[in-house]
């Protein structure tokens, strides 16, 4: 008997078969499970995270203390916060490195008051490079600025593990465009590396690539000897979404859906589902999610809760039916849920529980 028409929509839900899928595609196109620092925003749950564990991935990244938590829960050896850790931030992460002494838990550094007011004890760092976004990080061709920063972590005695880089400012270019960004942004990223180790200071791992670019990079292949000190980073590709599948075609088939009602068929041509910001984010463009395998459903802009969908009158769906959207980013997708069903490869359904943004210590 099917569990879905008693589970209070909308509902996230992910195929356990198509993520293990697409976790054994990412691995082979990288060569490797060492060479994915898988980011653990998307994955976000802990049964994903143990999964990613038992394929042999030994590295990851996190954008809050509580998936750096929920990763050394599951027994993750090397957990990079790549966000900014300041203050009480700073405090949680040094807490958790001290509570897994076994494990290597690092944290991004961009400033050279970035660490100044907390106790850094065992807790290594990541130089933040801004390739382009413009958000966090030192600008890649700023050698000046980065060596400070470098030369700031050594006087404090603070291990410098590497240098961390994000290029979603790349994610919607041209297939031509993106790959001469990809190489171009690759050579600087290389040069900044080059002149901190001629300073004196070692470069053990570059970290490099989103969902959008780790295949461009793995194909322009980095000089020795920073090809075999390159990780990958991309999260999104173990769920898939709607932007993922249009960049990469088949590969990344979705594994995470938003199930959702239709509630009200307010006009010819029209429904609406009861899925709106509350279960879809609108970060990544249009369409903002799809409905899986009905092209003729054409979504529109949702509301809080309301999702409105042109359809044929002839193939509209009735009131009360279910229907499954892929999200176009289903890390802001997943970010609103705290529990997803998952359908496991016997096709049994659990309940999993989604790690929180707040950490609750």
């Amino acid at each position: 008997m099917s569990p879905w028409p008693e589970v209070r929509t909308p509902a996230l839900v992910v195929d356990e078969a198509v993520f293990e899928r697409n976790v054994d595609r990412a691995i082979k196109l990288m060569g490797a499970p060492g060479r994915w620092r898988a980011h653990i925003k998307t994955a976000r749950a802990a049964w994903a995270i143990a999964r990613l564990r038992e394929k042999g991935l030994t590295a990851f990244k996190a954008s809050t203390t509580a998936e750096v938590a929920a990763a050394l829960a599951v027994g993750a050896p090397d957990v990079l916060l790549a966000y900014p850790a300041l203050g009480p931030v700073l405090s949680r992460a040094v807490e958790l490195a001290d509570e897994h002494p076994a494990a290597r838990v690092s944290v991004l550094v961009d400033s050279t008051e970035a660490l100044e007011a907390g106790r850094c004890g065992r807790l290594g760092a990541f130089l933040d490079v801004d390739l382009g976004m413009e958000r966090t990080g030192v600008p890649v061709r700023d050698h000046a600025r980065a060596l400070a920063v470098v030369e700031s972590l050594a006087t404090r005695g603070i291990e410098l593990r590497g240098l961390h880089t994000y290029d979603g400012h790349l994610a919607d270019l041209a297939p031509d465009e993106l790959r001469d960004g990809v190489a171009e942004e690759a050579r600087e990223l290389v040069a900044l590396a080059e002149g901190l180790e001629r300073a004196g200071h070692q470069v053990r791992e570059l970290v490099m690539g989103s969902t959008s670019s780790f295949a461009e990079l793995l194909a322009h292949r980095l000089p020795s000897p920073w090809m075999e000190r390159l990780t990958l980073g991309p999260g999104t590709i173990v769920y898939s979404d709607l932007r993922t599948v249009e960049r990469l075609g088949g590969v990344f088939p979705p594994a995470a859906t938003v199930l959702a009602r239709v509630v009200s068929r307010p006009r010819r041509g029209r429904l609406t589902l009861d899925a709106g910001l509350t279960a879809i984010g609108v970060d990544a463009g249009r369409p903002h999610a799809a409905v899986a395998g009905r092209p003729e459903l054409r979504v529109g802009l949702p509301s809080q809760e309301h999702l409105p969908v042109e359809a044929p009158e002839d193939a509209a769906p009735a009131v009360g039916t279910l229907l499954s959207l892929v999200p176009r980013h289903v890390d802001t997708a997943i970010a609103q849920f705290e529990r997803m069903y998952v359908i496991g490869r016997s096709g049994d359904v659990r309940v999993e529980p989604i790690v929180n943004h707040r950490d609750p210590a």
